[in-house]
């Protein structure tokens, strides 16, 4: 399924289960409604790669969806905001942050973010 939200952000998510902690890094998108449809926000289910061109990024979540996202586009809604905050609100969910835009296709950057983190360690 592809996703073309009309706002987008990263966020870094810092989860801990029961049998470890890990982090992802996850699109928030936004899209705003109209007269029949109201506001609207999803999170993907985890960056696991992203390709991009000149008019905008292909992030290819761990579920298979890609998000078509815009360059030019990153900022945050109201409703995205309610949507990070719902995310906070998850029991699994130890933290949250919206990253800084950046070049999202440089080389390594997403192993170099999520590498300021544990990821995939078992709780001590």
């Amino acid at each position: 399924m592809d996703y073309s939200p009309d706002d987008w952000v990263i966020l870094k998510v810092s989860f801990a289960t029961r049998d470890r902690t890990f982090t992802q890094l996850r699109v928030l998108g936004g899209w705003r409604g109209g007269y029949l449809s109201g506001d609207a926000w999803r999170i993907n289910s985890g960056i696991q790669a992203v390709h991009a061109d000149d008019l905008e990024y292909r992030f290819v979540g761990r579920s298979g969806s890609v998000y078509l996202c815009r360059r030019g586009g990153y900022r945050m809604s109201r409703i995205m905001a309610s949507g990070l905050e719902e995310l906070k609100r998850q029991p699994t969910v130890v933290d949250a942050e919206v990253l800084e835009d950046r070049n999202w296709f440089e080389p390594g950057l997403l192993e170099a973010l999520l590498s300021t983190a544990a990821d995939d360690t078992a709780v001590k």
